[in-house]
């Protein structure tokens, strides 16, 4: 009878922990809100928990700010899907100016378990303004992750331009190299001045495919969008 008395509060101590960590998981889980229209700032905020986009979830968002560079509070970020499909798409949007070298925003995506993994990404830069030998530049450099906030091999480097000793591209797609569901992404923004010239950047947009890259014919349509005309549905509103 003592044996039988000493294994019932271990028992009940194991079932216990399990039904705590149940009601944690499907808390967290309720918590986990849809992206909606904010500052980077706001974004940082969220932390692991992050917001989802369809079977996307965004999270770990971080911005390095170089000097010169604008504030968080001062990047909006609006979320969105590409019309005619349920691809994420994020703009980020601001008033970059020259001198700001070396700013950079990151953050980790992970495809919900029935969801369908990314296969694809475009860069889309939203119109600015250089004279002489100025330069506005964004990349966004896609990464293997298997741990949240841990950057791994390089899956996809994709890069927009504008520039006087370089030919405008304001649009970059590509395959990744594996199917992914977890990704770390880091999008550097330089804006140079060069020689007696300057340079001022309003926004770009990324947009993650889970079928083939977005052709360059649809480019202009992203572009529109990240400036406000509804080319990329909004969610969360």
């Amino acid at each position: 009878m003592d044996a039988t008395q000493h294994k019932r509060p271990v028992t009940i101590t194991v079932g216990l922990v399990i039904a705590i960590m149940l009601a944690v998981a499907t808390l967290v889980a309720a918590q986990t809100k849809d992206c909606t229209a904010g500052k980077l700032s706001d974004y940082e905020q969220l932390g692991s928990q992050g917001c989802t986009i369809g079977d996307k979830h965004f999270s770990n968002f971080t911005y390095h700010r170089a000097p010169n560079g604008l504030p968080a509070d001062a990047i909006l970020i609006t979320p969105g899907t590409l019309p005619g499909s349920d691809d994420p798409a994020l703009s980020f949007e601001g008033a970059w100016a020259s001198p700001s070298l070396g700013s950079s925003i990151s953050y980790d995506i992970e495809v919900a378990p029935s969801g369908k993994p990314i296969n694809s990404a475009s860069l889309e830069m939203e119109f600015g303004e250089i004279t002489g030998t100025g330069e506005a530049r964004v990349a966004a450099e896609l990464h293997q992750s298997n741990v949240p906030s841990n950057c791994g091999p390089t899956q996809l480097m994709l890069t927009v331009f504008l520039g006087a000793s370089q030919h405008k591209q304001a649009i970059d797609d590509g395959q990744l190299k594996d199917p992914a569901r977890q990704l770390c992404v880091v999008t550097p923004v330089s804006i140079t001045p060069g020689k007696n010239g300057s340079a001022s950047l309003k926004g770009f947009m990324t947009v993650f495919h889970s079928s083939q890259a977005q052709s360059s014919s649809a480019g202009s349509h992203l572009v529109a969008a990240a400036s406000g005309s509804g080319s990329v549905t909004p969610v969360g509103h």
